[in-house]
Parts: structure tokens; sequence; C-alpha cells
């Protein structure tokens, strides 16, 4: 009797070592599964990295680009036009985006907003970001379903995304330019220690204004360049203020196919010693930020 007592108290024992094993490996496999690397140079996925992801979509014709935050909030700004819809949608679908928390749109062109007619009746949209000096402009365009979250945002106004990464609207403001492009929406997206400047459509008589007026919130390591690039902006004053590291031009010309004034800004930006890209040539351009450092990944189309 006692060797039966004594076998089954060496089963009882054997068999919680088994379980409690089973369940230290299964907990250091999740644990191993849920890793999320913060430093963007240890990393060559984006779903592997856990800071902001920013990606400046390569589109045939319009501008648009997405955010992904660490807490898992997405946004994306300007939808492109409505040619480049099939385009977008696939680049959406390709990295999963079923939902945005936030879509902005920063002006009334084709260009920025044609897109969103179609974006709205695929993917869920939680909050639309306007402009408010200009939004019945955008209204009047865009069809905005009544059930859709409406934020108006003004010169000013510092809206907080998620811890650490907030939005710096610095246009437009009063008196409003007859030039319906200078009045766009121009913020700067802060995420820790780096800064994003996108400036929509703006040309130099808008870069006058902030450099009057908003002169100290121009600092940015990277620019979304004004314009597709035009030569009608991104003057050289302007660039000085900025000092960017990076420049990002969207445009669906390649470097052969530009125009003469796209070349001259390209020539600045290369006097400012920024590290420029264009996305017709380098596709989409995704940066890595953990608010410290970032680094750059290219996607070729």
């Amino acid at each position: 009797m006692l060797w039966k007592k004594a076998w089954r108290w060496w089963m009882v024992v054997l068999s919680a070592i088994f379980l409690s094993a089973c369940s230290i490996d299964s907990h250091l496999y999740l644990q191993e599964a849920a890793v999320k690397i913060d430093d963007p140079f240890e990393t060559e996925t984006e779903q592997e990295f856990s800071g902001l992801i920013v990606t400046y979509l390569a589109l045939p014709h319009g501008e648009s680009t997405l955010l992904r935050m660490p807490g898992g909030k997405t946004m994306l700004i300007d939808t492109g036009t409505a040619e480049d819809w099939p385009v977008l949608s696939a680049r959406l679908a390709e990295l999963k985006i079923t939902r945005l928390d936030y879509v902005v749109l920063t002006n009334d062109q084709p260009e920025h907003m044609g897109g969103y007619a179609s974006l709205s009746q695929q993917v869920l949209v939680d909050a639309v970001i306007l402009p408010k000096l200009i939004a019945p402009s955008i209204r009047h365009v865009v069809l905005l379903r009544s059930n859709q979250k409406q934020m108006e945002a003004e010169q000013g106004q510092v809206l907080t995304l998620e811890q650490d990464i907030s939005m710096e609207v610095l246009l437009p403001d009063e008196p409003l330019f007859l030039s319906p492009q200078n009045n766009s929406l121009v913020f700067r997206l802060t995420h820790g220690q780096l800064r994003f400047l996108f400036m929509s459509a703006v040309n130099e008589k808008a870069e006058e204004r902030l450099l009057e007026r908003q002169n100290d919130r121009l600092k940015s390591e990277v620019l979304k360049v004004a314009g597709q690039g035009s030569n009608q902006g991104s003057s050289q004053p302007f660039l000085t203020q900025v000092d960017p590291q990076v420049a990002i031009i969207q445009t669906g010309r390649s470097r052969d196919q530009m125009k003469d004034g796209q070349t001259e800004v390209m020539e600045r930006l290369g006097e400012s010693w920024a590290e420029t890209y264009v996305t017709s040539h380098d596709g989409s351009i995704t940066i890595l930020s953990n608010g410290k450092e970032y680094r750059i990944l290219k996607q070729k189309n």
C-alpha cells in the first residue's frame, strides 16, 4: 500500500512540474509573439515596430499620407484624386486598414480630397478633421455623413492625438487669401522630439505669412513639400527657417517628367542639405519614429 501512495505522490509531483513547464513555455511564447521593437534601426518590418509609422503614399496624381500611432490609432491625411482611388484602396488593403480614427482634409482641391467619397464607402471613418475657416467650402464639395464626427481645426490649436503625439495648426488664419491653395490646412505633427511639417498645397504667399506669424514653430526634421514640389512654394527663406533633414515630394511625375519649377525646388532642397525623396521615383516613403530617432524605408512602386 505504501508503494502505491508513494507512486501516486510522485505522479502528482511530475504532473505539476510538466504543467508548470508547459505554462512557462506558453507564457514565454506569448510574450515573444507580442514583442515590439522600439529602435527603428533594429527592425526590418513595420509590423514589428512599436513607434509612430508615417507613410507618404505614392499616387499617380494626388497626395495622401497614412499615420499609424503607437497606441493603434490611424490617421489619413488627404485622399488623393478620384482617379487615384484604385491605387490608394489597394495600398490600404495591403496595410490591412479597414478603419481610420481620423481623416484630415487639408483643402477642397481634387488632388487632396477627390478620393474621399470612395474611401468613406469602403473604410470606416470615425472622425474628419477640417480647417475651420474653409470648412464650408470643403463640405460643399465633399459629402460628409451626418453620423460622422467632424472636428474643425483652427490656427493656434493643438490637438492631442495620442500620448507624445500632437498636431499643431499653423494655417489657415485671417484674413483668408484669394488663392484657395493658400488657405489649406498647414500643421506640424510632433512625436516626442521629432517634428513633421505638412504643407498641403500652399505657395510662397502663405509661406511669407508663416514666416511673419509662426516663425518659431516651423523648424522640423521632416518636411512634406508643398504643392507636389511646385516652384510656387518652398522658397529659400522658408526652407532656411524649417531646416529639414528630410523632404518628401509627393508627385506622379518622374524626375525626367518634372517641370523646370520642380527641378528648381529640388535644387533649393539640395542647397538646404535636405535628403529629398520623390514618390514617383522612390515609391512610398515610410518613416519609423520612436520620438528620438527615425529611419526611412523606401517601397518601390
